[in-house]
Parts: C-alpha cells; sequence; structure tokens
C-alpha cells in the first residue's frame, strides 16, 4: 500500500507541476497589451521638468541666448553711445631743446609761470561718437540676426527636448518589456528542460529530445543577456541625454511600474497615446497633398523659421567683406593738458570735429571684396535651398512611413490575436498529448516575438506622430516649464 500511495502522490505532484505549467503559458498567452498606465504620465512630466533644468542641450540654448542678447546691446552701444577714454601718462622728452623759456624773476617782479622741462606729467580725453560707420551697422544687423536665431533654437530645443526624451523613455520602456518577456520565456524553458530531463532520466524521453529543449533554453538565455546589455544602453542614453542620475527617485519610480509585463506595456501604450497623437496629424496624412504640405510648413514650422534665419545671418555677415570700402561720418572731440601747466591744475584745452572720411585707394580691393560677399551671399542662398529641402524630404518621408506603419499596426494586431490562439489551442493539445511541450513552448515563443514587434510598432508610431507634427509646424503641447528657471 505504501508503494501505491508513494506512486499516487507522485501522480499528483506531476499533475500539479503540469497544470502550474499550463497556466503560465495560458497567462502570457492571454496577457493584454493594449491597457493604459496613467502614473508614467505624471512620471514623464516630472522627468522632463528635470530634464529642462539641467539636461546640456537645453543649458547651452538659453545661455547661448543670453550671450546673443549681450552682444546685441553692445552692438547698439557701440552704435549710438560716444566712446570717451581717458589718458594718463608720465613723459620723459629725449634730445629736447636746450633753451627754456625763464620760469620767472624776482627783481622784476614777473609772476612764475610753469614750463614743460624733459620729465612730465600729462592728461587727455578723447570722444569718438559715429554718426554713420558701415561696420557699427552691419555689427548691429549681425547681433540682432544672432539673437533672434538663438531664441528660435531654444524654442527647438525645448520642443526636441519633448520629442527626444519621449524617444529614449520609451526605448527602455520596450527594452524593459521584451526583457521581462524572455525572463518568462527563460523560465518555461528551464522547466521543460528539468521535465525533459528527468523523463530522460527514467527512459520516457529520448536524447534527441532533451538536446532540443537544451539547446532552445541556451538560445532564450542568450537573447535574455542582449536584451539586458539593450536595456543598459537604453537607460544609459536616457541619462546622458536628460542630465540625471541612474539614482534619482523619478527612476525608482519609473522602475517600480515595470514589473510585469502588462504593466509595462500599459506604460508604452500611454506614452505612446496613439489614439490622440494620430488625431492632430491626421489631415495632413491623409488630406495634404505634397504642395499644401509645404505652404503649411513654411507658414507655421519652426524647422522653416531655423533655416531663414541662417540664411539672413550668413548674408549678414557676407555685408562684413566690405564694410570698409564705405565713407564714414564721426564726431571726435579731443580735450587734453594745456602745454607748460601742471598736471594738478587740470588747464585744459580740446577741439570738436565733424569728420568725414572717404577711402580713396587701397590696392583695388574694393573688387575682390565685392566678389567675395558675392560669393559668401550665393553659398548662403545654395545652403538655404539645400537645408530646406532636406527638411521637406525628411517631413515628407516621415509621412509616408506613417502611412505604412498604420498598416503594418493593423497587421500585427491580427498576426498577435492569431498566435494567442494558437497558444491556446496547443495547450489544449498538448493536454489531451496531441502536441509536444516543444511544440507548445515554440508556439510560445512566437506570440512573445509577436507581442514584441506590436509593443515597438506602438512605439515607433508614437514617437513619429509627435515628430512629424513638429516637422510640419502644429506639434503636440509640451508639460508646462517653471519659466523662473530661464533667469
Amino acid at each position: 500500500m505504501a508503494g501505491v500511495d508513494s506512486l499516487s502522490q507522485g501522480r499528483q505532484k506531476k499533475s500539479a507541476e503540469k497544470k502550474d505549467s499550463e497556466k503560465n503559458i495560458a497567462a502570457v498567452a492571454t496577457a493584454g497589451t493594449m491597457v493604459n498606465q496613467p502614473e508614467i504620465i505624471n512620471i514623464y512630466n516630472d522627468l522632463f521638468q528635470l530634464s529642462y533644468t539641467i539636461a546640456p542641450d537645453i543649458r547651452i540654448a538659453r545661455a547661448q541666448k543670453k550671450q546673443k542678447n549681450a552682444q546685441r546691446y553692445t552692438a547698439w552701444a557701440q552704435r549710438l553711445a560716444p566712446a570717451v577714454n581717458a589718458r594718463f601718462s608720465q613723459v620723459h622728452e629725449f634730445n629736447m631743446d636746450s633753451t627754456v623759456t625763464p620760469a620767472g624773476d624776482a627783481q622784476t617782479n614777473q609772476p612764475y609761470q610753469y614750463t614743460d622741462g624733459e620729465d612730465y606729467q600729462d592728461w587727455g580725453f578723447t570722444l569718438d561718437l559715429p554718426v554713420y560707420r558701415r561696420p557699427v551697422s552691419i555689427r548691429i544687423k549681425i547681433a540682432e540676426a544672432d539673437e533672434q536665431l538663438a531664441e528660435n533654437n531654444l524654442i527647438i530645443k525645448t520642443q526636441e527636448l519633448d520629442l527626444r526624451l519621449r524617444e529614449l523613455l520609451g526605448n527602455y520602456l520596450i527594452a524593459s518589456y521584451r526583457l521581462l518577456n524572455l525572463r518568462n520565456s527563460v523560465r518555461l524553458s528551464t522547466e521543460h528542460v528539468n521535465k525533459i530531463l528527468k523523463g530522460y532520466e527514467l527512459r520516457d524521453q529520448t536524447r534527441l529530445q532533451l538536446l532540443r529543449a537544451q539547446a532552445n533554453l541556451k538560445e532564450l538565455e542568450a537573447r535574455r543577456d542582449l536584451d539586458e546589455q539593450r536595456r543598459e544602453v537604453a537607460l544609459r542614453e536616457l541619462l546622458d541625454f536628460s542630465g540625471l542620475k541612474a539614482v534619482h527617485p523619478v527612476f525608482h519610480r519609473l522602475n517600480k511600474l515595470l514589473i510585469d509585463e502588462i504593466s509595462t506595456a500599459g506604460c508604452i501604450n500611454s506614452l505612446a497615446n496613439l489614439q490622440q497623437n494620430s488625431t492632430r496629424i491626421k489631415d495632413f496624412v491623409d488630406s495634404y497633398d505634397d504642395d499644401d504640405l509645404r505652404q503649411y510648413f513654411f507658414a507655421h514650422s519652426l524647422l522653416a523659421t531655423k533655416v531663414h534665419l541662417e540664411r539672413d545671418l550668413a548674408r549678414n555677415k557676407a555685408l562684413t567683406h566690405t564694410q570698409n570700402e564705405w565713407p564714414g561720418l564721426s564726431v571726435r572731440g579731443l580735450y587734453d593738458r594745456r602745454i607748460d601747466t601742471q598736471f594738478s591744475k587740470f588747464n585744459g584745452e580740446g577741439s570738436l570735429a565733424l569728420v568725414f572720411s572717404v577711402p580713396l585707394f587701397s590696392g583695388g580691393t574694393i573688387i575682390s571684396n565685392s566678389k567675395t560677399r558675392s560669393m559668401a551671399e550665393h553659398i548662403a542662398d545654395v545652403t538655404q535651398y539645400a537645408d530646406l529641402r532636406k527638411t521637406i524630404h525628411a517631413m515628407e518621408n516621415n509621412r509616408h512611413l506613417i502611412i505604412s506603419l498604420q498598416k503594418v499596426y493593423t497587421t500585427q494586431q491580427i498576426h498577435l490575436r492569431q498566435q494567442q490562439e494558437i497558444v491556446v489551442l496547443s495547450l489544449k493539445s498538448y493536454t489531451i498529448k496531441q502536441t509536444s511541450m516543444q511544440d507548445l513552448l515554440t508556439s510560445q515563443n512566437r506570440l512573445i516575438d509577436a507581442k514584441n514587434a506590436l509593443m515597438e510598432t506602438i512605439n515607433t508610431l508614437g514617437s513619429l506622430y509627435r515628430q512629424f507634427a513638429w516637422q510640419v509646424g502644429n506639434p503636440n503641447p509640451i508639460p508646462s516649464i517653471n519659466l523662473s528657471i530661464e533667469e
């Protein structure tokens, strides 16, 4: 009776293990992917606010804006404010005329008169006020164009921060999702290998079945190790771009959400927000032809504004090549120590003049400088055309990619449902011993691949929707920014 009880207990244990395995596989097969995780939005908003404070790209853009603002002020000050300089010196004369006017005669009661000798102190003040000076006027144009470009770049960098941060966070979520799926698959495959090994020891399984199971496990473990490395790389890229450290509490909050497949899939769906983002670009993708899209781009896109500002800046810099060929008009003043007066009494004399200067001859440089300026302007025009063309083509490529990925997304949803059904049917067939465990695990692995592909498409589409809207000139709203950071 003891042997029968032991045999019965063994069968019950095997049956329980089999049910646990079937339960795990069934859980993988029925795990939902179209769920929401609103907390990820709160985490992202905090991550954006922190990154806006310390991200290197944003800090550089803010500093450049302040720098260009100061340069504009300097240019206008040099144009409007007179330049006044003071000069104080101790002078020693060489080869001075030996004839010296007597300082005074006590007998004749002539007053004492100070006379400069070989050593004396001198002082003076000079004033320069440009009425019209070509180099000064050009510096104003360059400074103003530089400031406008810096302001536009700061807005672009802020919107790019939102785009790039979402992309990098999405990549980290995808890497975490893939790793969770593979860990589940490795666990199930390990259970399968252990069962095959026991069966092989009991002569119930063949060596071929054992080798297949072990090879499948090794392949999954290798993929798991690679995905662990990919997740670390994705995290480092996110840290490098945001300027944050991995120990920051926001990443602790994030990792608390990524505890299982369902929660991670919900984070990916919530961050991508395909339904809302697709609504914003639907008309541009479906209704606008290429000409309408380009017209909207020129009228609204910050990228088009940037290219135009860069061209204006380049053309203004081209003016510097001929700036010295123009006449100039200025007011110049001089007030310095009168000769043969004491330094401490500050007896001075001066002059005030309106000076008009005309360049008459400089070796024919006006021709060469004019050619240089003309070529610089031509380069600016060609660069503008090339940059606009490249940006427009990138925008149009994204539109065609969105159309293709939307079809892929629909197909992958159908494929995922099919793979889920295959796993469920394979599980039923395995229960009645019409399908081997190896076939069941193979169908489960294909299901995992289908889920990974769908999640990656969702993440890519979410990024593309936002990037395309930004390129066109209708970007999605970004999280609120603490404007005091810019001060």
